[in-house]
């Protein structure tokens, strides 16, 4: 059952890390009506960063180390997405 345990907490955390960057990039998203949006965007944030906090303390010993090493994961994951766009894809040759 342990084991089943840290594969689910493994998986909440990259959960929880994919909601967290796209909660961030609600800012993005809703800037033309920020004015009145604001509140919907903190919200966001601050409830998944609570989540991601709460569970962190909340957990202990090797738990926490399979919630943390899965957002950990995703992170890279979607960072290493990011570099590919921009250090690794070929860019066309200038016309002559």
């Amino acid at each position: 059952m342990g084991r089943l345990a840290d594969v689910a907490l493994f998986a909440c955390g990259l959960y929880v890390s994919l909601r967290l960057i796209a909660a961030g990039y609600r800012i993005l998203d809703l800037w033309y009506t920020i004015g009145t949006a604001y509140p919907k965007v903190i919200r966001g944030i601050l409830g998944w960063g609570g989540l991601a906090t709460a569970l962190a303390l909340a957990l202990g010993g090797p738990r926490r180390a399979a919630f943390l090493l899965g957002m950990l994961a995703f992170l890279l994951f979607y960072l290493s997405l990011y570099a590919l766009r921009y250090l690794v894809v070929r860019r066309p040759a200038p016309l002559e």
